[in-house]
């Protein structure tokens, strides 16, 4: 092919215009935005036993929730999957809060027709002290009010199922893993009563945070009392 050719058939290929580019960077960006949206809606919709589907609950309700934020707090204080030192010895999982709450009640020292105390545990001294401080550490107070799960001379400062299940698994890991240190109990009874109060929780960790947000998509507890 002459040059004189080549030339004119270049010459008569259209440039990209400024407007053309314009589009074509558009539609990328749009495309990436649709994508990144579809992303935060699967990231939104929680399953099972502890959080009902944000995004359908905020549809219905009519608010437009910061979501956002909730969903950051739930992954970051919400534990999921089985317990690794005791869950598969009482064969519960995070996942089932009210299975979890219904076990660990077993061992609390409260007695009911549900089998409630059913396997309560007597505590040498030593341990029992250990099991004072852990349980007049945390509360039961988004139930039953109750600023501790015992009164300082150890009996049960609320009957709610709650407090019941907290003190349950403290007796439990102080008899049958006394290694443990007194924060880890804690820690453990700190992770299901996050499950049983989904709502107060997540608020009271976005306030640490300095976030303020509705956190009516979250049921206010798990379990009766």
């Amino acid at each position: 092919m002459e040059e004189s050719q080549i030339n004119q058939n270049i010459q008569n290929k259209k440039p990209i215009t400024k407007i053309n580019l314009f589009l074509i960077v558009a539609i990328f960006a749009l495309v990436l935005f649709n994508q990144f949206q579809l992303s935060n809606l699967n990231k939104l919709e929680i399953t099972g036993n502890i959080i009902k589907d944000i995004k359908e609950t905020s549809e219905t309700s009519g608010q437009s929730s910061s979501t956002i934020p909730l969903q950051a707090a739930l992954n970051e204080i919400i534990s999921k999957g089985i317990p690794e030192i005791y869950g598969k010895e009482l064969v519960i999982s995070y996942d089932d809060p009210v299975k979890g709450m219904n076990v660990l009640n077993q061992y609390d020292d409260l007695t009911d027709q549900t089998g409630r105390g059913s396997k309560a545990i007597t505590l040498s001294p030593e341990k029992q002290q250990r099991y004072l401080k852990i349980t007049n550490s945390i509360g039961c107070e988004f139930c039953c009010g109750a600023q501790t799960l015992t009164t300082k001379s150890g009996e049960p400062a609320c009957g709610c199922a709650h407090s019941g299940a907290m003190r349950g698994l403290a007796k439990y890991l102080l008899d049958k893993h006394p290694e443990m240190a007194d924060e880890q109990i804690l820690s453990e009874l700190v992770k299901w009563k996050i499950l049983f109060f989904p709502k107060d929780m997540a608020k009271q960790y976005l306030a640490s945070k300095g976030i303020s947000v509705s956190a009516n998509d979250l049921p206010s507890q798990v379990g009766g009392c």
